[in-house]
């Protein structure tokens, strides 16, 4: 199996940083993390592209994503594929083409015209001499003959299998047919379907993209090799989705030679030692229920000091969380996370911790910290009062210890939290780790479905401990879902990240 190679990173922090640059491994620079530029600048759709210059002679490769906004795998793939060193030629990258859309999730862009409303229609048609429609495509359009790309790589999400039905190009790749484009395109679908087992749930190859679309008229007008790459939505999380589309872009730029071994598929950060905002991973695949997925995505986001990731199992067990500050497990099923992970990333998850990343577990996460289980992760020397899990879903009262205060923020007087069958826990009996502190307490019950009654007031709701280097917080209900205690979550995912480095000023 291929590991991730930059999980040597956070050896040593930022000297061991160092020492990885200073050993080859990386050939290639850094890439900026600053904009270039911006379309639409000075507008509600305002939205930055990015160019990385190798400096060596190669191919220009355009990629956007987020050109509808019901579709985020692509929008968080280009965020994540700015990031990669190249070795030749430049990247242009346009991660949020269509930054109205993406955050009211709709496809068609909000309080546009009916004959504009779909961006990737709003392109010159094939054997047409026509501009652009409307102030967002006409940017967009005046950015590639700027550009000039040879390579116009469009991400996009259907709503169903193409294997399946007509009625979607889900898990497809729309390619303009030229002969390169072609070729790379083949490369492409081979490799992306042989990380996906299910044959029903596989890529096609699909012939030329609809007309009026990004690519379509790339291809048509500025003859550059064009395509559009259609991940699924239906029954797939957003972390699968967006490894997908990296994978068929990795195999793109590797065939085209600009970037080397040192970049993988599981490259999915911004990885400069000096950077402003801790990269926190946010577990969302099997085993994950619930709006709490959303929700920390939604508090890191309006947060300047973190950025959350979607990964899942596959990531996890070839190394990618070597490049994140913490790693969130959110509420679901804490076996079922486990078995989603497996034994291998489970233990990938265990070394992460005792290594200095941090952990935060809430309600389902808490159960797979725990040392009392056979599946758990055993970073937390502690165990569930009873096995009657099921205690029911409604609001409790929690109060902070100093503790908690401490790492949480002050909070005086009775919280009130939603509570979905989280775990009251109590020590555990392991030589190996230290005892947990108490954050917070139960002030109330939830005592259903024959449940033992008694055992949760005044029992653990929050707690903390060390773990080796790292540090493990875990939260029996549910902050994250509770309007007003946004900055308590956010402070409680910094402290967990707090031994991995320093965040720039």
């Amino acid at each position: 199996m291929r590991t991730f190679l930059p999980r040597r990173r956070f050896s040593g922090g930022a000297a061991g940083w160092c020492l990885w640059l200073a050993a080859g491994l990386l050939q290639a620079a850094l890439p900026d993390p600053k904009p270039l530029g911006f379309i639409r600048s000075n507008t509600p759709a305002a939205t930055p592209y990015f160019l990385q210059d190798s400096g060596k002679p190669g191919p220009l490769v355009f990629i956007s994503g987020g050109v509808h906004g019901d579709e985020p795998a692509g929008a968080g793939a280009a965020d994540q594929i700015r990031h990669w060193p190249i070795v030749r030629g430049k990247i242009v990258v346009l991660p949020r083409a269509n930054a109205e859309a993406l955050p009211a999730r709709k496809r068609l862009t909000p309080g546009a015209d009916t004959n504009q409303n779909n961006l990737n229609r709003n392109f010159p048609r094939a054997q047409q001499n026509e501009p652009p429609r409307g102030e967002l495509a006409a940017e967009i359009w005046a950015l590639l003959k700027q550009f000039k790309p040879d390579w116009v790589i469009d991400l996009h999400e259907g709503s169903d299998f193409r294997i399946q039905t007509t009625n979607s190009v889900g898990s497809s790749l729309i390619v303009v047919q030229k002969e390169a484009g072609k070729q790379a395109a083949a490369l492409m679908h081979e490799a992306v379907n042989a990380t996906i087992t299910n044959a029903a749930r596989q890529f096609m190859l699909l012939r030329s993209p609809v007309d009026g679309s990004l690519a379509r008229a790339a291809g048509e007008h500025l003859n550059a090799q064009a395509m559009i790459l259609e991940t699924t939505i239906k029954a797939q999380p957003l972390s699968q989705r967006i490894r997908q589309h990296r994978v068929m872009v990795h195999t793109l730029l590797r065939h085209l030679g600009m970037i080397d071994e040192s970049v993988t598929t599981e490259w999915m950060t911004d990885q400069r030692p000096d950077r402003a905002r801790r990269q926190i991973a946010v577990y969302d695949a099997a085993g994950t229920s619930g709006p709490g997925v959303s929700r920390l995505h939604e508090i890191a986001g309006a947060s300047a000091r973190l950025q959350a990731v979607p990964i899942g199992p596959e990531d996890i067990v070839r190394g990618a969380l070597s490049q994140f500050d913490a790693l969130i497990c959110p509420g679901g099923t804490g076996s079922g996370q486990a078995a989603a992970l497996g034994e291998t990333g489970r233990r990938q998850v265990k070394q992460f911790v005792e290594a200095g990343g941090g952990y935060v577990g809430i309600c389902a996460g808490a159960f797979l910290a725990c040392d009392g289980f056979s599946w758990g992760l055993k970073i937390l020397n502690a165990r569930t009062v009873s096995p009657q899990w099921r205690r029911g879903t409604g609001t409790v009262r929690v109060e902070l210890t100093e503790a908690g205060k401490k790492i949480l923020g002050e909070a005086n007087g009775l919280l009130e939290i939603r509570y979905a069958n989280g775990p009251i826990l109590t020590n555990a009996t392991s030589t190996e780790l230290p005892a947990y502190e108490t954050l917070a307490w139960f002030r109330s019950e939830l005592a259903e479905n024959n449940s033992p009654k008694g055992i949760m007031i005044n029992s653990p709701a929050m707690v903390a401990a060390p773990c080796g280097q790292g540090r493990v917080l875990c939260l029996s209900p549910h902050p994250e879902q509770a309007k007003g205690l946004e900055k308590m979550v956010e402070r409680g995912i910094e402290w967990a990240a707090g031994n991995r480095r320093p965040p720039s000023p």
